[in-house]
């Protein structure tokens, strides 16, 4: 069975949120670090989903914390909007980062984003630094960062341009960016390319 942890600062918009989402799975609610810490000791969880606001003292030790307690836990920070704070946490081992999610509402949709980030395809993402890419969207990322076009790159890796544009659609979505830009500094920033 599936199971995911999310902690955020705004319980019922969160329990809304999932309750809409129809995560196949188990859901367990948190306020804090240490509750998702206390819920990982006692069951282990596939993936946590954690608004950065909702961890003191902050996020990219909690993440560490995660990983050191939990290392198959895959963990999605939502509201990570510095650079410094974006490239921590995945060098601390999170998969993914979703930017926004002040409060209620945004909080909420920044909260689906992310879960929709660990199942694409019905799954939570391995874990790791840059895990949620696979080995095809880091060269295609990587050839972003060379400044390559799409048609340059499908030449290059000997694939369609539509290919192409997939893996960047897929990475995008991983990445919790909305274009090529973002994309690549995200991608400097956690040293995922260089």
């Amino acid at each position: 069975m599936r199971s995911v942890v999310v902690c955020a600062r705004d319980v019922p918009a969160v329990q809304g949120m999932l309750a809409r989402a129809r995560w196949p799975g188990t859901v367990y609610a948190a306020t804090s670090g240490d509750d998702v810490l206390g819920r990982l000791a006692r069951h282990p969880a596939d993936a946590v989903l954690v608004d950065c606001a909702s961890v003191l003292p902050g996020c990219v030790p909690f993440v560490r914390q995660v990983r050191e307690r939990s290392p198959r836990t895959a963990v999605v920070v939502v509201g990570a909007d510095s650079p410094q704070l974006v490239a921590g946490v995945l060098t601390a081992g999170a998969c993914g980062v979703v930017g926004g999610g002040r409060h209620g509402v945004e909080l909420a949709v920044a909260l689906a984003r992310g879960l929709r980030a660990l199942r694409p395809d019905g799954t939570p993402a391995p874990a790791g630094p840059g895990c949620a890419l696979t080995d095809r969207e880091l060269e295609v990322l990587r050839r972003m960062a060379d400044g390559l076009t799409n048609a340059e790159i499908g030449r290059d890796l000997y694939i369609a341009e539509d290919t192409v544009k997939t893996h960047a659609r897929r990475l995008y979505r991983k990445l919790g960016v909305s274009d090529r830009a973002h994309a690549v500094a995200r991608a400097f920033r956690a040293g995922l390319v260089s």
